[in-house]
């Protein structure tokens, strides 16, 4: 399995998933010329005589579905919405499919399993399985529920957002109301959160953690991994800096030996 991760952050979020010759696209936060330049420095094309089985909408935020109508449109793919994400301008010029957060939807060598999860937009967390490799994607939390640690504990790889230090959105540019937004039970993971979350992931199946969604005024990688790695010992992490784009293969068997090499001091 292969994660085209275009994007991640407030300046647009995409991700391509590919396995067994078949995509799918998560999010749909920038246009198709720049999601298709993303992938080109990546080293993949995006437009080919293949049409995506689907492209899911996580939440009705701009930066996540703001291009869901052109994007979907130029890759011939179909679009796949839950009711919470209204998407008012694709709804009324394309059949959107709906997906119920809580029942899995199977497209290919596909199974894509959603989670209702806490922000000020009715949103989801995405887990994805194509053969013997599973991974999610867990951004814009306000929180961390007690059912996301189980829904993410059965993947091999994790994307979870790491998105503000607390001091510096405090000291930051951000007036006072946007800063209540971003720090409340509805807004998103502070790197403390994350770390706790990924400390309970430790000993399970996951054996790689990506932290993504970081703020670009209030937040910065190296901050994020060392307060993330101070609770998850055990646990490979790395950052994916604000807009920055990476291809990750997820082989199952490589990244377990992986694993087992970062866990122990040679």
């Amino acid at each position: 399995m292969k994660i085209w991760i275009l994007g991640s952050g407030s300046n647009g979020n995409c991700l391509v998933v590919e396995a067994g010759g078949e995509r799918l696209l998560i999010d749909a936060g920038m246009n198709p010329t720049r999601a298709v330049g993303q992938m080109r420095a990546l080293g993949g094309d995006l437009m080919t005589s293949r049409a995506p089985l689907g492209l899911f909408v996580t939440h009705d935020h701009g930066d996540h579905s703001a291009h869901a109508l052109p994007l979907a449109r130029a890759l011939r793919a179909p679009l796949f919405a839950h009711d919470g994400a209204l998407l008012r301008r694709a709804r009324s010029r394309l059949e959107v499919r709906c997906y119920v957060p809580g029942k899995a939807v199977a497209l290919g060598p596909f199974v894509v399993e959603t989670l209702a999860v806490p922000h000020d937009a009715p949103h989801v967390a995405l887990r994805v399985s194509a053969g013997d490799c599973r991974f999610a994607i867990a951004t814009d939390l306000g929180h961390v529920a007690r059912n996301l640690r189980p829904f993410l504990s059965e993947c091999d790889l994790v994307l979870l957002e790491s998105n503000h230090c607390p001091e510096l959105l405090r000291a930051g540019p951000y007036p006072p109301r946007l800063q209540r937004r971003v720090l409340g039970p509805l807004g998103h993971l502070a790197n403390q959160q994350a770390a706790e979350l990924a400390a309970s992931l430790q000993d399970t199946r996951v054996c790689r953690l990506v932290l993504a969604h970081l703020s670009r005024a209030n937040n910065t990688p190296d901050r994020a991994l060392d307060v993330v790695r101070s609770r998850a010992h055990r646990l490979p992490v790395e950052a994916l800096a604000h807009a920055a784009s990476r291809l990750i293969e997820v082989d199952r068997r490589r990244t377990l030996r992986i694993a087992d090499q970062l866990a122990f001091a040679f």
